[in-house]
């Protein structure tokens, strides 16, 4: 043996004993321990949609949520909160720390418009609070509701910097939607769609739920667990209004006595709780509302059922939401978690006079009757459904205040704001008037969690952020208002807080009507919401040179932070037409694609729902007998579909009722490769639309189907190839599932289609 070599030893267990100690001893001398991270707080955001002021118990509602209550026996309520009229507007607002306008999402980012503060580009100058947290070593969570960018980047081909992983945030679960189906949603994990849980009973709350803990509790891998940022955003309470059934059933007869007595008791309970002043009254009803007194016995059946669905979805939500407050606390964390609760915006008036079983009736025009509404009383919040209730409880939910979601009175924009953090805030079931903005979120949360401002973002250097935190509120119960103004503006709706003061014009309160278009020109309105928090008395006469004064504040504001120039909702519209049609212009008639792809939103998917096409695609099967989707637009209550059933190529229309209707081909395909051709006629003045379906040239089927094709078969539903996510087309067959075989060479042509369209008809020959 060479002198230099070194027999080989045993090894002894003192000497693992001994290794394990050094270790053991430089790791507790190298790193912070378990108290002195804990000095950071964790942050957990729940952001509601379309809650009302006055929907959760604790603000006086009907609505029991249980585990919000505790957040604000354990903290405070802020009675003086207020947020945009809509959800885009107000997320990037709480997590950019800015006004909405100065973030260039004015109102939703499906209404873009070409100007700065209307165009749904976040700039890069504007780093959220998860880009400052993450930098100051957060870890950062984003589920559930993400709808706040361009709609045409929400596809996987993006681009990816206004989706959660862009805009500071490590992991993210959710869709990228206004709202979702809770049954069966179109899911994202990270940048990649997903198939939901193939489980009993899904519901996506539960779902979210069950993620929220899981991502909490990956940071058990390392020692000490680094702090948190989550943004927990369910689409609940936005429609659809969706719940398991049991929670339905424990609110039945809970809301007969209708939406008038509804708001006496909660604007009794809310004076007694302190929220609004003694001398409160209600704000009168909106056109069109009629009293419940005046309603018919099946009228009250429906609206009834209609509230105790939402009721039994917001409860259902806060049950989830306290799972992940169980596990906090089990962890010992919760006392060191800042928890905010709070609402995108007011209650939503959307579902119109009668309400809607299906939600898409909104975008495409349509109304929905009490007739047309009984007819899914017994299914109302199930999966055969996709509801809204009536804008009569609208109105009851944001008791006491004017209108509700998309107009700039306060029943659109003062909503619910609960704050606890036990090891940080002294109080205890406490209430706060000071004025609050959803801008101001993201600077308390940073001053709380003691993170400056950070000086680049992702190597850009970052514009202030606007909002003012409120810490000072939080140990100063008594402290005056430290903003002293406030615009609000919302596709002609405009209003502006100060001091008390409250002007604001009444352009467009007919929310549903998306088409309104008249001139911005309403005089403003005067209110003085400190002993008039309902605007039920109109000052403007008596005070002019008020109204003058805080004309010039919202001018000087509006012209500061992008929100000229102010115009109506169908501009939106307008543009993404413009936008289509470029994109038709672009790809010249034709989208092509090599392989199977999801998750495509409607604006940027072919229109097969609308132009007459042809579609080629290759299959190539393994076995015979498969079922399967070749393309899907839309799900089961309206889509358009064309799959493989049982082997056969079937073309499948759901009207947005569920009805259902099929073109079958005669024969099977077999194993092996097929070109498969569909012709499919989209009419422009009939339901009918003639189809043939061809394999290797032969024609195997032919006929006629109908369906009144809507504007749009819904917002979460997107076009799939090879796989149909969310609702399926198909009634019955499994969500997600990929086609079972190779697919390729699709091409959907639109050019006949389109030189029919625009063709003039000949004149009849003499």
């Amino acid at each position: 043996m060479p002198t230099s070599a070194v027999p080989p030893r045993a090894f002894s267990p003192q000497l693992a004993i001994w290794l394990l100690t050094a270790v053991f001893a430089a790791g507790a001398a190298a790193a912070p321990d378990e108290t002195t991270a804990a000095r950071q707080p964790n942050v957990l955001v729940w952001m509601l949609d379309d809650v009302g002021f006055a929907q959760l118990s604790s603000y006086g509602g009907l609505v029991e949520t249980p585990n919000i209550d505790r957040l604000a026996a354990s903290g405070l309520r802020y009675a003086n909160f207020h947020t945009t009229p809509i959800c885009s507007a107000s997320r990037a607002a709480l997590l950019g720390g800015r006004n909405s306008h100065s973030l260039h999402i004015g109102g939703h980012a499906a209404a873009a418009r070409p100007f700065p503060g209307w165009d749904a580009r976040i700039p890069p100058s504007a780093g959220t609070v998860a880009d400052n947290l993450k930098q100051a070593g957060y870890r950062t969570f984003a589920l559930g509701k993400w709808d706040h960018l361009p709609s045409e980047e929400a596809s996987p081909a993006g681009p990816f910097n206004q989706w959660p992983a862009g805009q500071g945030f490590d992991r993210f679960y959710g869709f990228l939607a206004a709202d979702a189906d809770n049954w069966n949603p179109v899911l994202i994990r990270g940048l990649t769609p997903v198939a939901r849980p193939d489980t009993p009973d899904y519901h996506l709350n539960d779902d979210l739920a069950d993620e929220a803990i899981a991502m909490i509790t990956s940071r058990d891998a390392t020692a000490p667990r680094a702090p948190f940022f989550m943004y927990w955003a369910t689409g609940t309470a936005h429609a659809p209004h969706h719940a398991p059934k049991a929670w339905i059933e424990r609110y039945s007869g809970r809301f007969d006595m209708g939406w008038d007595e509804a708001r006496e008791r909660i604007l009794s309970a809310q004076k007694a709780q302190g929220l609004i002043p003694a001398s409160a009254v209600l704000a009168p009803r909106p056109e069109g509302m009629p009293p419940w007194d005046s309603l018919d016995d099946e009228a009250k059946k429906l609206y009834a059922r209609q509230m105790e669905v939402f009721a039994a979805a917001l409860s259902h939500a806060d049950e989830q939401f306290g799972r992940i407050l169980d596990a906090l606390q089990a962890k010992g964390e919760l006392d060191d978690t800042l928890v905010i609760v709070t609402s995108d915006n007011g209650a939503s008036a959307e579902g119109i006079y009668h309400g809607l079983y299906n939600e898409a009736f909104l975008g495409s025009g349509l109304r929905a009757s009490v007739v047309d509404n009984m007819r899914f009383y017994e299914d109302w919040g199930g999966p055969a459904t996709f509801p809204h209730y009536s804008f009569g409880w609208a109105v009851a939910g944001n008791t006491p205040f004017r209108y509700y979601k998309q107009t700039a009175h306060a029943g659109g924009i003062r909503v619910p704001l609960v704050v606890s953090w036990p090891a940080g805030i002294a109080a205890r079931g406490e209430l706060r008037q000071q004025f609050v903005h959803v801008s101001d979120v993201a600077p308390t949360i940073m001053d709380l969690a003691s993170v400056p401002l950070a000086a680049t973002v992702n190597n850009v250097p970052q514009q202030p952020m606007e909002g003012l935190s409120f810490r000072y509120s939080i140990t100063e119960p008594d402290a005056a208002d430290r903003k002293q103004a406030q615009y609000f503006e919302m596709y002609g709706n405009k209003s502006l807080w100060a001091q008390g003061w409250t002007i604001a014009t009444t352009h467009r309160v007919q929310t549903w009507e998306i088409d309104q278009d008249r001139p911005i020109d309403e005089p403003w309105e005067l209110y003085d919401v400190r002993k008039d928090p309902g605007q039920t008395t109109d000052l403007a006469a008596q005070y002019p040179d008020k109204v003058a004064a805080l004309d010039r504040l919202f001018d000087e504001q509006a012209e500061r932070y992008n929100v000229k120039p102010i115009g109506n909702m169908v501009e939106g519209k307008r543009e993404a037409l413009r936008k289509g049609s470029q994109a038709l212009a672009l790809r010249k008639g034709k989208w092509r694609y090599a392989a199977p792809i999801s998750n495509v939103p409607a604006f940027v998917a072919p229109p097969v729902h609308a132009v007459s096409y042809t579609l080629r695609a290759r299959l190539e099967l393994r076995e015979s007998g498969v079922t399967g989707p070749i393309f899907a637009y839309g799900g089961g209550l309206g889509g358009v579909g064309f799959y493989l059933k049982e082997g056969r190529p079937a073309v499948i229309l759901n009207t947005l009722a569920g009805d259902s209707s099929e073109l079958v081909a005669a024969r099977a395909l077999q194993p092996g490769t097929t070109e498969l051709e569909l012709s499919f006629t989209n009419s422009r003045t009939s339901p009918d639309h003639d189809i043939v379906v061809r394999a290797d040239g032969e024609e195997i089927a032919s006929g006629r189907l109908q369906l009144a094709m809507p504007i749009t078969f819904g917002i979460p539903e997107t076009f799939d190839i090879g796989v149909d996510h969310g609702s399926t087309v198909l009634h019955g067959a499994q969500s997600g599932l990929p086609f079972p075989g190779k697919l390729s060479n699709i091409e959907f042509d639109f050019t006949e289609g389109l030189k029919a369209m625009f063709s003039k008809p000949k004149p009849a020959a003499p």
